[in-house]
Parts: structure tokens; sequence; C-alpha cells
């Protein structure tokens, strides 16, 4: 489905990404976590090329992303979903319309996109909320317009940064909510940076942990945090008894 190989990625003199390797499979749910600085929201950002890396190979269903025009990296990312850590609706168009408009960018004809448009909203229960414009939203909600958007798509892979990093606490549930009800359907292909624990480890395939630009650890939420190799491992086992 998605191989990863030899990813580097500098910021200056400060290296991001350190050689990343990695394989998910179709229908995989992965989840990527570990400390702020580590390198994870890079990483999940070069795989549709919002950050260029400097050096490495991306290849999802056999296609090299690294290597494609922008015309065929636009023609890629219709079949990515990407959920932000930030909302980032246009205000001024209602729930409905920011959902719908990535689609007719594509060029659908507008009937297709609405439709699919409600499908998505009815996925993460905003139905009622089609015509509401963002500011008339909680945080959950406007994040789960975002889902929302990311799933019109109908996307092979799913991508998320985050998803939670921007909300309130009491806000969080909902979020996991939806986000646990599409891992149950296992249609999508699923790669989620999160620092949401809990989540992981009753949601995850696999967990992958990243330390300084590298991956540490990986394999089945059972192994890594009961019987942790890394200290990484180590220290989000700790958490498991609060």
């Amino acid at each position: 489905m998605l191989e990863i190989k030899g990813l580097k990625k500098s910021y200056g003199h400060k290296s991001a990404l350190k050689g990343i390797d990695l394989k998910v499979s179709q229908g995989e749910t992965v989840v990527i976590m570990g400390p702020s600085g580590c390198g994870k929201s890079t990483l999940i950002r070069c795989i549709n090329r919002l950050t260029e890396p400097d050096e490495g190979e991306i290849c999802l269903q056999n296609q090299k992303i690294t290597e494609q025009s922008l015309t065929e990296l636009l023609k890629t990312r219709q079949k990515i979903g990407f959920v932000f850590q930030h909302f980032n609706l246009i205000r001024r168009l209602s729930v409905l319309d920011n959902v719908s408009m990535p689609l007719r960018l594509h060029g659908m004809e507008l009937e297709e996109a609405e439709r699919r448009a409600e499908v998505a909203l009815e996925k993460v229960g905003l139905a009622h909320k089609l015509e509401d414009i963002p500011e008339e939203l909680s945080g959950g909600e406007q994040q789960r317009v975002g889902i929302a958007r990311a799933l019109a798509l109908e996307p092979e892979i799913m991508l998320w940064d985050e998803p939670t990093a921007s909300l309130d606490p009491i806000l969080v549930g909902e979020v996991i909510e939806v986000m646990e009800e599409l891992v149950r359907e296992g249609k999508t292909t699923m790669i989620i940076v999160t620092h949401e624990l809990f989540f992981a480890k009753r949601a995850a395939d696999r967990i992958v942990f990243m330390d300084k630009g590298k991956i540490v650890e990986a394999g089945v939420p059972e192994a890594v945090l009961e019987h942790p190799k890394s200290e990484i491992g180590r220290k989000y086992h700790s958490l498991l008894r609060y």
C-alpha cells in the first residue's frame, strides 16, 4: 500500500528525519507517537509532499510520489485524505460548502460533490449542521467538519496530524469517537499522529514510536506498550498506570 524508504528532511542545521523506513499495509491503522519535535508531523506531511523531503522514496500503490510532477501529485492527492491539527475551514463558507469545495476544485459536478459531502457529514454526526458557518460550531464540531472534508474524497489512505491537539480536553472525546468508528469500519488505511495513548492502545493495528527523527520501536499495541524495548516506549508504558 505505502512504502517509505530512507526518508530524510532537514531545516537548516536541524535534522528532522534521519532516514525513515516504514511500510503500511492496505486497511492498516498505524499510530505514530513520540515527544514533541521528534519528527512525527514532518513525516506525515512528507507523505503527500505538503513538506518536501530532502532524500528518500515514498511509494503509494507502486506510484513514486517523490518523483511525480505537480500535475501528477495533484491527482495522487485526490487519493489521500488529510486531517490537520488546526481545522483550516473557510470562515465565510457553510459546513456543506467547506466539505464539497475540494471536490468541486477537482472538477466534480455540484450535485455529486454536495451528495458526497452530505454522506461524509452524516458519518461524523453533522448532517443537521449543513448550513452553519464555522464560527457557529464548537471546536470539536469544526474538527469533525475537517474529517468529513477528508472523507468526502473517498480516499485510499487518510493521514491525521494530531487531530485533537487544538481541542479543549472536554471536546477531545467526540473526535476520538468518530476516529474509532472509522477504524472499526476498516475501509481506509490510516496513519495517525497523536498523543492520545489510550486511543492508540484501543484502535491501532501497529504503534510506531519516534524519537529524534528516527523510528525507535514498532509493533502491535500489546507488545510495545506492555513490554517496550525503547526508552520512549517505557515512558509511554509508565503513563498507562495513571
